[in-house]
């Protein structure tokens, strides 16, 4: 074919994923609206959205009442995808259990399991995760199935599908698209998993939203990536913005010394403060509910506080100061404007209120002012949604 004919070709592959990231954002949208936000002709919109149409890519819908600029005459049509044109599998290889999801493009949930967290060995976490991926999918190799979406801790190359470096030994420098797409005889994807999470909420975002912010996400540790221009911003090393190892100095009994964010403030830290304040005889609250369920985790602790057990309260006070420090630190430096807050710690609305007073205090200048802090709701399968939406943005809407 002469380079014109290929030029051509391109163009038209080109204008196609700048359509269907159109429609993705805004649906349900009309063609006219799609020309207008891409700069690109009305017939060349239409033959499109035609084609995807007569694929069974897109169906046609009334406008909603709330965008009609006028009742009068006949309503515009508008497009959107079908929620089956894609599916996508998508897990979160998380430190507390992976998690799985089959998702549509709406992003509802078709299908999810749970099993427990990634073996220490490589292949076996490889075949167990096979396992799971062949029980969620079931039959839906016969539908329109894109691909496996994966994001685990660590710093990733997402393009050459390798784990770089995890905290399990084991894994770090394993090819793991290779040797998971041997297995299951699908397309495979992975990147970190906070990454995806924030790449999960932009997708999820339909309408007007910023395109660039931050993504605060508090766990075992704390990570920060950046979207700009809906995209994720990542170094050479493909790391997620590890926040959490920012080095803090710290003055106890008199002797001052240095500690990483996630020595102060990872939930790991959190549980182990309150086991010492329970053995001391303090934390009465957190002893008893401990006592009565059997366990010591994350959602006793905040049920403690909640009945306003003292210690706890003292410490998850601390541990929020630190976080503070960190997220104005981001902010401060980057000016994002947009603050998006995701982690179990701040499920319930004492903790945001106590962060937001926490990091107001250190913004510097205008940042008081004009930055948001929007606190998403916690849910255990945002990690493996963000995995699928990631596989539906570069398996479909980049192709």
């Amino acid at each position: 074919m002469n380079k014109k004919g290929s030029s051509l070709l391109e163009t038209r592959r080109l204008n196609r994923v700048s359509i269907k990231d159109t429609i993705y954002k805004m649906e349900p949208v009309t063609r006219t609206d799609i020309a207008r936000e891409i700069g690109l002709t009305l017939p060349t919109i239409t033959t499109s959205v035609n084609e995807m149409l007569e694929e069974g890519l897109l169906e046609e819908v009334p406008l909603p009442e709330n965008r009609l600029v006028s009742s009068v005459g006949r309503k515009p049509a508008a497009v959107r995808f079908k929620p089956e044109a894609a599916l996508a599998v998508g897990i979160e290889l998380g430190p507390y259990a992976t998690r799985a999801v089959l998702m549509n493009m709406n992003g509802d949930v078709l299908r999810s399991s749970e099993e427990v967290s990634g073996d220490e060995n490589y292949q076996i976490m490889v075949e167990k995760l096979a396992r799971q991926i062949r029980s969620l999918v079931g039959e839906s190799h016969s539908l329109n199935l894109l691909g496996v979406g994966i994001g685990l801790p660590g710093f990733i190359d997402c393009d050459k599908g390798i784990v770089r470096s995890n905290p399990r030994k084991d894994w770090t420098g394993r090819k793991l698209t290779d040797d998971l797409e041997k297995l299951i005889r699908m397309p495979v994807k992975i990147d970190n998993n906070v990454r995806l999470r924030a790449i999960g909420y932009t997708m999820s975002c339909r309408g007007y939203k910023p395109d660039t912010f931050a993504y605060f996400y508090i766990s075992k540790g704390v990570a920060c990536p950046l979207i700009v221009k809906d995209e994720v911003l990542s170094g050479h090393t493909s790391g997620a913005g590890e926040i959490g190892h920012t080095m803090i100095c710290v003055d106890s009994q008199g002797v001052s010394r240095q500690r990483s964010l996630d020595e102060l403030v990872g939930e790991k830290t959190i549980l182990k403060r309150c086991q010492m304040k329970m053995e001391q005889g303090g934390a009465e609250i957190l002893s008893e509910i401990v006592r009565r369920e059997g366990e010591l985790g994350m959602k006793q602790v905040l049920e403690a506080q909640l009945q306003k057990d003292e210690d706890v309260c003292s410490i998850l006070q601390e541990i929020i100061e630190y976080l503070g420090i960190a997220l104005a630190n981001v902010v401060n430096l980057i000016n994002p404007g947009f603050v998006v807050v995701d982690g179990y710690i701040m499920k319930n609305d004492v903790n945001q209120r106590l962060l937001r007073q926490a990091v107001g205090s250190k913004f510097y200048g205008l940042n008081e002012e004009e930055v948001s802090l929007v606190f998403r709701p916690f849910h255990h399968f945002y990690g493996a949604k963000g995995a699928a939406y990631f596989i539906i943005r570069r398996l479909f809407l980049e192709k």
